[in-house]
C-alpha cells in the first residue's frame, strides 16, 4: 500500500512491506532564519532529513556517531570536513565516515539530503537542530515469530 507523507498521521507507524512516496519538491521550505530541516523517515537502520538552504545560510560544523551519505538536489553548496572543501552542484553524492568534524556553507538556494546510518546514536546538533522535530516516517519495531 503506498502512503505519502500527508496519509502518516493517520498511521502512527508503518509495517514492513508498506511503501512511503514523499514529494522532496513538496517538503522543500526555505527559512529565513536558517537551514530548514525535516526529518523523512528515522527506522534506527537509517535517518533521512532534508536540509533547505538560502543562499549563505550555513550548518555549522558539527559530528556524528553516523556514517553520512550528503546529496546535493539543488543549488551549489561547499561541504567542509578535515578542513578539506568540496563544491557540491547538483547531482553530487559525498561519503563522509562517522565522527569526522563537517559544515555545509550555501552557494545559492539548495536542497541537501542526508541519509544517516545507523540513525545516530550522538549528534551535537541534536539538541539545537533535531530535538524538537518529529520524523514523517517511523518503523514499528521488528516482531519476532514465537
Amino acid at each position: 500500500m503506498a502512503q505519502t507523507a500527508k496519509t502518516r498521521a493517520e498511521n502512527e507507524q508503518l509495517q514492513d512491506g508498506d511503501i512511503v512516496v514523499l514529494d522532496l519538491r513538496e517538503l522543500a521550505e526555505y527559512k529565513d532564519s536558517g537551514p530548514g530541516v525535516r526529518i523523512l523517515s528515522d527506522t534506527g537502520a537509517s535517518r533521512v532529513v532534508l536540509f533547505t538552504f538560502k543562499a549563505r545560510q550555513t550548518l555549522k560544523e558539527h559530528t556524528t556517531s553516523s556514517q553520512i551519505l550528503v546529496q546535493t538536489l539543488r543549488g551549489s553548496i561547499t561541504f567542509t570536513a578535515h578542513e578539506k572543501s568540496v563544491r557540491a552542484r547538483t547531482g553530487v553524492l559525498i561519503e563522509l565516515e562517522a565522527r569526522v568534524p563537517h559544515s555545509i556553507l550555501a552557494h545559492t538556494n539548495a536542497v541537501v539530503l542526508v541519509t544517516m546510518t545507523p540513525s545516530p546514536a550522538h549528534h551535537t546538533l541534536e539538541h539545537e537542530v533535531f530535538e524538537k522535530l518529529t520524523p514523517l516516517v517511523v518503523r514499528a519495531p521488528e516482531t519476532q515469530d514465537l
